[in-house]
C-alpha cells in the first residue's frame, strides 16, 4: 500500500484526501486486463471489433466468449473487463430498452439509455457493501440515420465519440484512432481501420477467431460476423495469422 493511500481503498464510498476513489481506479485497472475493444462509426452504421483472450484448452469453443451484444433494434454494445460483470450490465440495458419499447412502441433513444446506465454505474460508487463494476462499455445507437457512440466507465461517466477504444492499452489505441481516423468512412474501410486499431493494443499476430466483430445499422438488429467471414475480409493484413506459441508466454 502506498503511504498516501492509507486505508482509503477499503470502501468504494470513501474519498482520499486528494479527492480520489481508489476502488473506481482499481476497477479501471481490472478493465486493462481484458482484451482491446474498438468501435468506429461510419456513414450509416457502427462497427464493433473486440479482441478476446482465447482459452488455453483446445476443447474450448472460442465463439462462446462474447464481447459484442445486441440490445434492441438499432442498439448494440461492446464490452471490456470482467465477463460476468458485462453480462449483468448488458441485461440491465436490455431490460431498459424493452421497458421503453413496451411503453412507447419504439427504440429507446441512446441518450436516455446511456444516462440510465450511467446512473446505475454511479450508484455502485456511492453506497457501502458494493463494488464498482469492472467493465467499460461502448454503446452504439442512432439518431435517425446518424450513428451515435457513447463510452461508459465504472464511475458512471458518459462521453460521446466518433470512434474509441476500451480495454488493454486503451490510451495507446485511442491515440492511434485520433491520429489516423479517416474523414470519410464506409463499412469496409471502417472495419479494416478498427482491426488495425485493435492490433495496436493486442498481441500480434493473432488468429481471426480471436476477434469478435459486429455491425450495427439503423432499424436493424446487431449483425455478428462469423469467423470465416472475418478471416476472408481480413485476408492479407499483416497482424492476422497463427501465433508462434513455442516458448512464448501467453498474453
Amino acid at each position: 500500500m502506498q503511504p498516501g493511500q492509507m486505508a482509503y481503498d477499503r470502501a468504494s464510498t470513501v474519498f482520499s484526501p486528494d479527492g480520489r476513489l481508489f476502488q473506481v481506479e482499481y476497477a479501471l485497472q481490472a478493465i486493462q486486463m481484458g482484451g482491446t475493444a474498438v468501435a468506429v462509426s461510419y456513414e450509416g452504421g457502427i462497427v464493433f471489433v473486440a479482441y478476446r483472450n482465447l482459452p488455453v484448452s483446445s476443447l474450448a469453443e472460442a465463439g462462446s466468449i462474447e464481447k459484442s451484444f445486441a440490445l434492441d433494434t438499432g442498439l448494440g454494445c461492446v464490452t471490456a473487463g470482467l465477463i460476468a460483470d458485462s453480462r449483468v450490465l448488458v441485461e440491465f440495458l436490455r431490460l431498459e430498452a424493452q421497458r421503453y419499447r413496451l411503453s412507447f412502441g419504439e427504440t429507446i433513444p441512446i441518450s436516455l439509455l446511456s444516462g440510465a446506465l450511467g446512473t446505475h454505474l454511479q450508484q455502485f460508487t456511492q453506497f457501502g457493501g458494493t463494488r464498482p463494476f469492472a467493465v467499460s462499455i461502448l454503446l452504439g445507437g442512432f439518431s435517425g440515420n446518424t450513428p451515435e457512440l457513447v463510452e461508459l466507465d465504472p464511475s458512471g461517466a458518459t462521453i460521446g465519440w466518433k470512434a474509441y477504444a476500451i480495454g488493454r492499452n486503451r490510451r495507446q489505441v485511442a491515440d492511434f484512432l485520433e491520429e489516423k481516423l479517416p474523414a470519410q468512412r464506409n463499412e469496409e474501410n471502417a472495419f479494416k481501420f478498427a482491426l488495425q486499431a485493435v492490433a495496436e493494443g493486442s498481441p500480434s499476430p493473432f488468429p481471426a477467431e480471436a476477434l469478435d466483430v459486429a455491425f450495427l445499422e439503423p432499424e436493424k438488429d446487431l449483425r455478428r460476423i462469423p469467423t470465416a467471414e472475418v478471416a476472408k475480409r481480413a485476408s492479407g493484413l499483416p497482424f492476422i495469422g497463427t501465433p508462434d506459441r513455442s516458448g512464448a508466454k501467453r498474453a
